[in-house]
């Protein structure tokens, strides 16, 4: 009965382990910053504008749209709210356009994939990213110049990687610590294009022509990432 009546005043004994457990489950979960390598996608739309040149003559231009999609690439190292990586990104992107100033010469451009290379320079605000990026942009670009009513008479042709700048900004939000969306702006110019065709008028060849260009334009996009 004594043993009894003093087992019941000592109470139950605490389970083993009992505050650690306790300890560990009132730690913060660690915070999720911005380093590390990253991969996603981006969609979005591009509008601009090319003008083309006789060489000693007169220019035109005309506008250019199209769609822009790509995937990403990239590594940020962060130091306290400094952000800063590479960046990649290869995709499709269509320079559509055609413009005439008047009906005997017409000029045309098109294109097809694309890629970046660049550097990112942002600042990090807890969930947010605020960054400006610029660098290198290829693309695999067609510029066509030709007498609309007879070909015969003019017409001239080149497609080449087209290699020229971009810097543009944006801004990335962290859904969680491996998603995260982004909304940016590109501006992009490209280098001199040149070509050359042969005139001939009533059978008779007249010597080569020669016509240059330049194209700069606009990318506005959404993308997905996913850190690692």
């Amino acid at each position: 009965m004594v043993a009894s009546a003093g087992l019941a005043f000592a109470g139950p004994e605490p389970l083993p382990g009992g505050k650690e457990m306790k300890e560990v489950a009132t730690q913060a979960p660690p915070p999720c910053d911005w380093s590390g390598f990253y991969m996603g996608a981006d969609l979005g739309g591009q509008f601009g504008h090319s003008e083309d040149h006789e060489a000693g003559g007169s220019a035109f231009g005309y506008h250019e749209s199209g769609f822009a999609g790509s995937g990403v690439a990239g590594y940020n190292w962060q130091w306290h709210c400094l952000v800063l990586g590479p960046e990649i990104d290869l995709g499709y992107m269509n320079l559509d356009g055609s413009g005439s100033p008047a009906d005997f010469i017409k000029g045309e451009s098109s294109s097809d994939f694309f890629a970046t290379f660049r550097d990112r320079i942002g600042i990090a605000l807890n969930k947010w990213l605020i960054y400006g990026t610029g660098g290198a942009i290829g693309v695999n670009y067609y510029v066509h110049v030709f007498d609309p009513q007879d070909r015969t008479i003019f017409d001239a042709d080149h497609q080449d990687l087209n290699w020229g700048y971009t810097v543009c900004g944006g801004t990335e939000r962290k859904i969680n610590c491996r998603w995260s969306i982004k909304a940016e702006y590109l501006y992009f110019s490209l280098g001199h294009e040149n070509l050359t065709g042969q005139v001939v008028f009533q059978g008779q060849n007249l010597g080569p022509d020669s016509f240059g260009g330049e194209t700069t334009g606009h990318i506005v996009r959404a993308g997905l990432n996913f850190h690692f």
